[in-house]
């Protein structure tokens, strides 16, 4: 969000009221603004977890095939799956840490 430029200090409330009309415009459209960014930051850090774990598996055994990835859960398995794999989880997430592009 870039700052609001005023040419000069306002001398009076009624000054300043079309600068706080711009800023109040601004930060209503902030709340949207920020969830976009969001949203598509979170996709492209879900590409890149994706694509390293696939990538993983077929690094260690190229004819691995992906089908139940593709085909998803067996819900029957789904918790005692998730509970065996929360320690590998743990180790991999830590690879996965957000480093801010200005940073």
């Amino acid at each position: 969000m870039s700052p609001i430029q005023v040419a000069k200090l306002p001398a009076s409330i009624a000054d300043a009221l079309p600068v706080l009309d711009s800023a109040a415009e601004r930060l209503r459209h902030l709340d949207q603004t920020l969830r976009t960014r969001l949203e598509a930051e979170g996709r492209e850090q879900c590409r890149v977890v994706v694509e390293h774990v696939l990538t993983c598996f077929r690094s260690h055994n190229p004819a691995i095939s992906l089908a139940p990835i593709v085909d998803g859960l067996v819900a029957e398995a789904e918790d005692s799956a998730r509970e065996s794999v929360q320690e590998v989880v743990d180790i991999v997430a830590a690879h996965f840490r957000r480093e801010p592009a200005d940073a």
